[in-house]
């Protein structure tokens, strides 16, 4: 759910997701819990020497993105499901398109469809299961920042 504060609406990022919002977190790659900073050492997931590399912790909020040891091995499961749905998809869209082709030729381009989106579906599942498990809480002002912020109001 997105809050609208002070009549306005939230902000949003060019591809129309809220800038806050679980959506922006997972498919932006951004930390779980405040939603601005990095959540994997590359944001580029088809860099295959870094593919699935999370950060110790956030840059922005400082929150661990390991909670305990294997936490991601249940991104494993969301891994599966990401994969079979896209398998489906792409073999259904070639009975669609393609409705003479051999069961060969479906079955390869599954194949291939599947091996291209690999670190693609790896990046996202990590994100997806840390978003399960790892609560929005925005960032927190620190308290050199409220310091900052009342020296200014009296300074008015």
């Amino acid at each position: 759910m997105i809050a609208v504060t002070n009549g306005m609406a939230p902000k949003a990022d060019l591809r129309g997701m809220a800038k806050h919002s679980v959506a922006h977190s997972i498919f932006r790659f951004k930390c779980p819990h405040c939603r601005e900073g990095e959540f994997f050492v590359d944001r580029n997931p088809y860099h295959l020497s870094t593919v699935g590399d999370v950060l110790e912790a956030c840059p922005v909020c400082e929150r661990k993105y390991t909670p305990e040891p294997g936490f991601y091995y249940g991104g494993m499961y969301v891994a599966y499901a990401l994969a079979v749905a896209t398998g489906t998809s792409i073999f259904v869209a070639t009975l669609v398109l393609w409705p003479s082709a051999s069961v060969g030729a479906k079955a390869g381009l599954v194949a291939v469809g599947l091996v291209v989106f690999a670190p693609w579906l790896y990046a996202l599942s990590k994100t997806i299961w840390a978003n399960l498990f790892i609560r929005y809480k925005g960032v927190a002002t620190t308290e050199a920042e409220r310091r900052y912020a009342e020296q200014r109001a009296a300074a008015r």
